[in-house]
């Protein structure tokens, strides 16, 4: 029989999860800082700040235009499902991922620039 999983492991899992998958981007956020001693659970947790923290600024930016200019209205229902969409491929990704790194497809290289900068906010 092969050894138990270890307790590191498992939490590393779970934490990669639950950062792309809790409240975001504030989960996000609590995971950067909760994972700050393992790199793949920072990178995570960053790249999802950084995903989940430009979805949530555009959706701010189109619901003070909805406010302004009512009959856009529609944009701000499809970015909803938009940012729905990133939100189920960054927890299937998560899922698969097994606490290693994950690389979200198309945003994920646009996001790579950032990430280096939000992992340095859990030092």
């Amino acid at each position: 029989m092969g050894a138990p999983p270890s307790g590191t492991g498992s939490n590393k899992n779970l934490y990669t999860i639950l950062a792309w998958a809790l409240l975001p981007p504030i989960g996000s956020l609590i995971f950067l800082f909760v994972g700050k001693d393992d790199p793949d659970v920072k990178y995570n947790a960053a790249q999802a700040v950084v995903i989940h923290g430009g979805a949530f600024a555009v959706w701010i930016l189109l619901r003070i235009l909805t406010i302004i200019f009512l009959p856009i209205a529609f944009l701000l229902v499809i970015w909803d499902i938009v940012w729905f969409v990133i939100w189920v491929i960054g927890l299937i990704l998560a899922l698969q991922a097994g606490g290693k790194r994950v690389s979200f497809p198309v945003v994920g290289p646009m996001a790579q620039q950032y990430v280096p900068m939000v992992e340095g906010w859990a030092k």
